[in-house]
C-alpha cells in the first residue's frame, strides 16, 4: 500500500528538518540537497510522514498554490507510548492543546505547532494492538 505524505511549504527546510529530528523523527537521505529547490522527507516509524520544501521553490513548481505558509488541517502521528512521547517532546514544542481525550474516547491527543505554524497532533490509542489491527485490515 502507498503512503500519503503531505508536502509542507516552509521558510527554511533545513531548520524545519532539525526541529523534527529533535522530536525523534527521521530525515530521509535523498541524496545531495539542491540548494535551489530544497526538499526533505521527514519519516515516522521508518516511513515517509511529511515532506518539507522551501515555499518559493514549491511555488515555482506549482504557481497556482495560494501564497504564504499554511494548512487548514492537522497532521497526526500515532504512537504506541503516548505518555513517553509527550513527556519527551513537550519541552521542545509550542503546545497548542495539552493532553485531551480524543473525540470518540478511544485514546488521547496532544497538539503542538512546528516552526512554520503547522499544527501537529500526537494520537495515543488506548489499545495500540487493536488500532494496528484495524488500520492494517482496511
Amino acid at each position: 500500500m502507498m503512503n500519503i505524505a503531505p508536502c509542507l511549504a516552509v521558510s527554511d527546510p533545513l531548520a524545519t528538518a532539525d526541529f523534527y529530528k529533535k522530536l525523534g523523527f527521521g530525515v530521509l537521505d535523498t541524496g545531495p540537497l539542491d540548494p535551489e529547490h530544497p526538499l526533505l522527507i521527514i519519516t515516522h516509524d521508518g516511513r515517509p510522514a511529511l515532506m518539507v520544501q522551501g515555499q518559493e521553490s514549491l511555488r515555482q513548481l506549482l504557481p497556482s498554490m495560494p501564497p504564504g505558509i499554511g494548512c487548514s488541517g492537522i497532521h497526526y502521528f500515532t504512537v504506541a507510548d503516548f505518555d513517553a512521547t509527550v513527556e519527551r517532546i513537550r519541552p521542545l514544542v509550542d503546545v497548542v492543546t495539552d493532553t485531551v481525550a480524543n473525540h470518540d474516547r478511544t485514546g488521547r491527543e496532544f497538539f503542538f505547532r512546528d516552526p512554520d505554524g503547522y499544527i501537529l497532533g500526537i494520537f495515543g490509542p488506548d489499545d495500540i494492538d487493536a488500532f494496528k489491527q484495524q488500520t492494517e485490515s482496511t
